[in-house]
């Protein structure tokens, strides 16, 4: 039978279904991994630009880059790293947003580590302006200073609020628990502040604007490094490191306790284990996994066009195991559960969609690699009938 002949039946197929009231389903979608462009510089944070460039911000050296997915093409932005740049094992320049009118301001967020001038470890959150025609990033605006710092656990990933108002900003206990559960210590906490830098009366612990209780939004994190905002309700989700074992996805609420740092080490309150007691506390959605950790890094809802049928679910990339995961959600139930990439790759430690639907992925290596998701075909329906078309 010629192609031509079958899709003639398929469709008269899917037309006499509907007809008679048949469920017609789409099949799963088929996809292909592609690999991008090899040779990066450390991506820590990957964001689209209006432009349909992918901005990057790289761990280890400071830099900015631009990278061109039509060509190939990297861009290297002057005028970073700054002044003081702290690179050692997990710290580094880390988490970027760019603003919604970033095509009109040139704003991007970036937290990154740094020595203060006693040499103390730190890490900030800034707000620079980005020139693309000229190649420079210039007027840094001092958002959230002396962030505690370590070689690890410094967080640090920013997002911008859905309504363009705030910026939600992750940090990680600085390798001292009980800083988690201290009002008075920037460790393990998320801020929530305008974009300004300024900070919103509503916050949960606000105290006449006396930082950094003022500041806080939740508190008892060990090492968040993944925020993505929910598409329909609005919630915002964040992936966290376990210790070696069960890593965590949460729903971060406002004046919230997740519980790391509380209790005596070295388990501390972990999931829903050691956690009588913890003041507001709210459990993980879930846990990733009670006998191993996998790593969690940033993730995203998927809102592109290329995959119809993953429209509002939730991706996740994994360190250590080097795992891809999509959930499916409903509400704030886990109702699915799939993993797309099981460690054929390595580390990854971002994701993102681009403006073509694409799920687009960043290796954690000193030489990266960006990884690209993307449909094999448009796959014809499938009809669920009483009888065999022979």
């Amino acid at each position: 039978m010629t192609r031509y002949l079958i899709w003639i039946l398929l469709l008269s197929v899917a037309a006499f279904a509907s007809v008679i009231g048949i469920t017609v389903t789409r099949a799963a979608p088929s996809f292909e991994i592609e690999v991008v462009k090899t040779g990066l510089d450390r991506p820590w944070s990957i964001n689209f630009a209006p432009d349909g460039r992918l901005f990057f911000t790289a761990r280890n050296s400071g830099r900015l880059y631009a990278l061109s997915i039509a060509t190939g093409a990297v861009q290297t932005f002057s005028g970073l790293p700054p002044s003081r740049f702290r690179a050692e094992s997990e710290a580094g320049m880390l988490g970027m947003e760019l603003d919604p009118d970033f095509a009109g301001n040139g704003w991007a967020y970036i937290c990154y580590s740094y020595f203060d001038t006693n040499n103390n470890r730190k890490n900030r959150l800034s707000r620079f302006t980005v020139d693309p025609g000229a190649g420079v990033v210039r007027d840094e605006a001092i958002l959230i200073d002396n962030m505690v710092g370590a070689t690890h656990h410094d967080g640090c990933r920013v997002i911008v609020s859905p309504d363009n108002r705030y910026l939600f900003v992750s940090m990680g206990d600085a390798l001292d628990p009980p800083l988690a559960q201290n009002l008075n210590s920037t460790g393990g906490k998320t801020f929530r502040i305008f974009k300004d830098g300024s900070i919103p009366p509503d916050n949960p612990f606000y105290a006449a604007g006396q930082s950094p209780r003022s500041l806080i939004w939740t508190l008892g994190h060990r090492n968040h490094q993944g925020l993505a905002f929910h598409p329909a309700t609005g919630d915002l989700w964040s992936t966290e490191h376990g210790p070696d074992i069960m890593d965590e996805l949460n729903i971060l609420i406002a004046g919230h306790n997740y519980g790391w740092g509380w209790g005596n080490p070295p388990r501390y309150c972990l999931g829903t284990v050691n956690c009588d007691g913890v003041p507001n506390f709210m459990a993980p959605v879930a846990v990733f996994n009670t006998d191993s950790t996998v790593a969690t890094s940033d993730m995203m809802f998927y809102t592109g066009s290329a995959f119809p049928e993953w429209n509002g679910d939730l991706f996740f990339v994994t360190l250590k195991t080097g795992r891809l995961y999509r959930l499916k959600i409903n509400n704030r139930t886990i109702v699915e559960q799939e993993m797309l990439i099981n460690g054929q790759y390595g580390r990854l430690r971002d994701v993102t969609v681009g403006p073509d639907g694409f799920i687009y992925i960043s290796t954690d290596a000193t030489s990266a690699t960006l990884l690209r998701i993307r449909p094999v075909i448009d796959r014809p329906y499938r009809v669920s009938l009483p009888f065999i078309i022979r």
